[in-house]
């Protein structure tokens, strides 16, 4: 006997996808196809089979398709045999399991016409083009090594900005009397990029000149700063190829946000607020309270 509790998660996990198949997709003749069984004369197709095999979670994915092909057959027959008696028993006319239905089948749709549609935009030209981009936008790649000196009050700060206006040395400095965990290093904290640091000391660090110091005191949340900028740089690019599926990922999701704007720009639509659906749900008591 098969495993049950196997064959009900994985059902669950398909969720339509496999009911979607089971409602007639593949009775159409599927030339070059591979059969892979049949159902009351029906065929059950290989092409099938493997979209909904696309469908499944990572876990089921990464592992060997032989680990699981002939559990994903059996549910797919399982859910057609199924889907068909429905259908006899005029299960598919009730209203919220056709409201169900009409809902499953737009979203099949509209992802299958999103996916085609946003792919076509995603060709190798605008990866090329996005990468040219990136590497010419150099100021998303600057970067700084810089120290600092971190201290309890603003004054403690402006007498040591005091005394390296008068000649003391910055890394000696920090090492008697930062209270910040880089302190016996010198202050030193590295390279870092933007967005790496808290707002207010990023800002003091990138606005500063190659080899100077702050003049005044910058406060964050740890406690006032005082910061020497040891080198202001660009990171070298990525290669194309590493940045391919952050690009192909970026150009998708502008061209996904880009042709949905343009057809909500073509439609009639109207929201009532949630308030206003609220009280209504309220009066007829469909509201959980």
């Amino acid at each position: 006997m098969r495993n049950g509790i196997f064959a009900r998660r994985f059902i669950t996990l398909l969720t339509g996808a496999v009911l979607c198949a089971g409602i007639g997709t593949t009775v159409h003749a599927n030339e070059g196809g591979i059969p892979v069984g049949t159902v009351n004369g029906e065929t059950l197709w290989l092409e099938d089979v493997m979209h909904q095999a696309e469908r499944l979670p990572d876990e089921f994915r990464q592992t060997p398709l032989a680990n699981y092909f002939d559990q994903l057959v059996t549910d797919m027959i399982d859910a057609r045999i199924a889907a068909n008696a429905a259908r006899a028993a005029k299960h598919d006319t009730k209203k919220d399991v056709a409201s169900a239905m009409r809902i499953a089948a737009d979203r099949v749709l509209a992802e299958s016409w999103l996916g085609e549609t946003v792919a076509a935009e995603v060709t190798d030209a605008a990866i090329e083009n996005a990468y040219q981009k990136f590497v010419a936008d150099t100021a998303s790649r600057e970067q700084v090594t810089a120290s600092h000196i971190l201290v309890e009050t603003e004054d403690d700060a402006k007498a040591i900005i005091t005394s390296l206006e008068g000649g003391a040395d910055f890394a000696e400095l920090a090492k008697s009397k930062s209270t910040g965990p880089s302190g016996p290093n010198g202050g030193a904290l590295g390279t870092f990029g933007r967005g790496q640091m808290v707002p207010a000391f990023e800002n003091a660090a990138f606005a500063l000149a190659d080899g100077s110091f702050s003049k005044t005191p910058v406060q964050t949340q740890f406690g006032w700063h005082v910061i020497k900028l040891d080198k202001k740089d660009v990171a070298p690019a990525p290669t194309l190829e590493a940045m391919r599926d952050q690009l192909v990922q970026n150009l998708s999701s502008q061209a996904l946000g880009r042709v949905l704007e343009e057809l909500r720009a073509k439609q009639d639509i109207k929201i009532r607020s949630f308030d206003d659906i609220r009280k209504d749900a309220l009066a007829t008591g469909n509201a959980n309270q």
